[in-house]
């Protein structure tokens, strides 16, 4: 079979009626060696706080402010016991509901986006870009997250569970020019 240049070749330039996007899927996973160690931590600390609160005689002053009696003292690391302890359950919980349910991905579409939300279990969440008003980034404790911004609420992205610092700047680039082609034709 013969095929002429015209039939073998398209531009990669077409009018902007005429660009379609394609759908766009970024991985998104909580790694399972931060959670096993920050459920490691968090036993740890509860062993070491349980301990010390079934062992007390003495009593406590925080920070030169709070004064605790033996028994109060004894509450408090109990406390602080049944903390840790929650912490424990929800990096288990986290790892466990990964591995069964696993967690959606972040998916760009020409006018909207999906991502995982919720809590205890992630479902994916769908975002029309008309929506959205504003984009921002922000950082707590090495957490990085992009924040979506509409009329109502502020939806959050954690960018930490995409794997890379290359996933993450190719979903941040993506999500600002489907954001700004979005508004360019919804104003036109």
């Amino acid at each position: 079979m013969a095929y002429s240049f015209a039939q073998l070749y398209t531009s990669p330039v077409m009018p902007l009626e005429q660009q379609e996007q394609q759908a766009m899927t970024f991985r998104c996973r909580p790694s399972p060696k931060v959670m096993l160690l920050c459920g490691l931590f968090f036993g740890v600390c509860a062993a070491v706080l349980g301990h010390k609160a079934s062992t007390n005689t003495r009593g406590l002053i925080l920070n030169g402010l709070i004064e605790f009696s033996p028994f109060g003292a004894s509450a408090f690391y109990w406390v602080l016991t049944v903390s840790s302890l929650l912490f424990v359950l929800v990096a288990g919980w986290t790892i466990v509901t990964t591995l069964i349910h696993g967690v959606p991905d972040i998916v760009l579409t020409d006018d909207s986006i999906s991502f995982p939300v919720g809590f205890p279990i992630k479902r994916p969440f769908e975002l029309p870009y008309s929506k959205i008003m504003g984009l921002s980034q922000s950082e707590v404790s090495g957490q990085r997250f992009l924040m979506l911004h509409t009329a109502t609420k502020k939806h959050h992205i954690v960018l930490n569970w995409l794997g890379s610092q290359d996933a993450e700047v190719a979903l941040l680039h993506e999500v600002a020019q489907r954001l700004s082609r979005a508004n360019t034709t919804s104003q036109t």
